[in-house]
């Protein structure tokens, strides 16, 4: 987190409305003090553990409040001291607020993935990613994506993706075409942060109404046919589906770890993936140390991060006899949490899952899938986790 702070004012924004506010403490900007002891940690961390590959993704705050030639000089700090050990790539994620043509130098000069946080068309937008003066952000990040779009010259490994917070008042097969006529290719939905001790408010709209969402933006995939084109979240139920000789993927194992998250603040301190703070009761008590502290040994071999992988390896209880266990896997971690079971719960979204799984397999049948093949799938996915209970 190389920005605790950010020039726009998102009134959904987990740091501050989920209880993080100790982030009000930390510096502004990570200091070049900070990032090479940090390099130094990972490298000899890397060095211990036979990590072969870091992902250096940035993010805040806004993370281009960092400012060009810092930002350049942190990018080159870390790969010189990470690569004698481990291949480094880098991402960033911005509201797309802030670019220039010295931004996109650096860009292509540390080969960086560049991910834009926009919400989606202007209706969407602007309900919630203002200015800290209540005014629109929506055509300066959209003149930023194209911008991107035709500076990567369809590189993929640059982008831009996009992320976008799902809110059940928008029309996403609108926002779907809206981000294509971008030339977005890869594009991804958040569920809004949410445990069950948060459930659903009056003007939260309820879990099906989130499953419509899902469900509109399959149907306008679908309806374009272009495989080349990844909606994460629906490649993340198609790939159930896919003929191959494979069948649907399998849980990993909690001995087998594909990736781990480490999140770095401005600080010096490391703590694990923030993405998990719905889980508030449970998050104050992960640690948050200093790396002069610890060493990334030491940290990962702290109980909560078996604790993380267990629970992701893991379904439900409740979830055992359901027909979707295999293609849902009782959802993210973050919207299973609930204080006193833990994450022993469905995704508090259980019943827009149902809904748009549903709906998917619906249509692959209306459009010619093989019934026998689409049980088949189902069956081998829950059999699958089934094997891991």
């Amino acid at each position: 987190k190389v920005a605790e702070r950010c020039n726009i004012n998102c009134s959904y924004c987990y740091y501050f409305n989920m209880g993080e506010t100790s982030a009000l403490d930390r510096p502004a900007l990570i200091s070049l003090d900070t990032v090479a002891s940090l390099a130094r940690w990972i490298r000899e961390g890397c060095a211990e553990l036979g990590i072969g590959r870091v992902m250096v993704s940035f993010h805040g705050g806004e993370p281009l409040l960092l400012k060009p030639a810092r930002f350049s000089a942190a990018c080159t700090l870390l790969r010189e001291t990470i690569e004698p050990v481990a291949k480094v790539s880098f991402a960033v994620q911005t509201n797309g607020t802030i670019l220039s043509r010295q931004w996109l130098d650096i860009f292509a000069e540390h080969r960086i993935h560049v991910g834009v946080s926009i919400d989606g068309d202007r209706g969407a937008n602007d309900r919630f990613r203002l200015t800290k003066d209540g005014r629109s952000t929506f055509d300066t990040v959209d003149e930023t994506i194209r911008t991107l779009v035709a500076w990567s010259g369809g590189n993929q490994a640059l982008g831009p993706s996009t992320i976008s917070v799902l809110d059940h008042r928008n029309d996403y097969g609108a926002i779907y075409r809206y981000l294509r006529s971008l030339g977005i290719m890869n594009m991804s939905f958040l569920l809004p942060d949410r445990s069950h001790d948060q459930g659903f408010s009056a003007d939260d709209g309820d879990a099906e109404s989130y499953g419509r969402c899902l469900s509109d933006l399959f149907q306008a995939w679908f309806a374009e046919d272009n495989p080349d084109v990844n909606v994460r979240q629906v490649k993340e139920v198609i790939r159930h589906f896919q003929n191959t000789e494979k069948g649907p993927p399998e849980p990993p194992g909690e001995d087998k770890i594909a990736y781990q998250i480490i999140v770095a603040q401005s600080d010096g301190t490391v703590s694990v993936d923030d993405s998990l703070i719905p889980a508030l009761d449970w998050f104050k008590g992960t640690p948050r140390v200093a790396i002069a502290d610890t060493s990334l040994p030491d940290f990962l071999a702290d109980r909560v991060f078996g604790e993380i992988r267990r629970a992701n390896n893991t379904i439900a209880t409740a979830c055992r006899d359901c027909d979707w266990r295999g293609v849902c896997r009782s959802g993210d971690l973050e919207n299973r949490y609930a204080d006193g079971m833990g994450f022993d719960n469905p995704s508090v979204y259980c019943s827009g899952y149902q809904r748009f799984f549903t709906d998917v397999c619906g249509t692959l049948l209306a459009n010619n899938y093989p019934v026998d093949l689409l049980e088949d799938r189902i069956e081998q996915s829950f059999a699958a986790v089934d094997a891991h209970v």
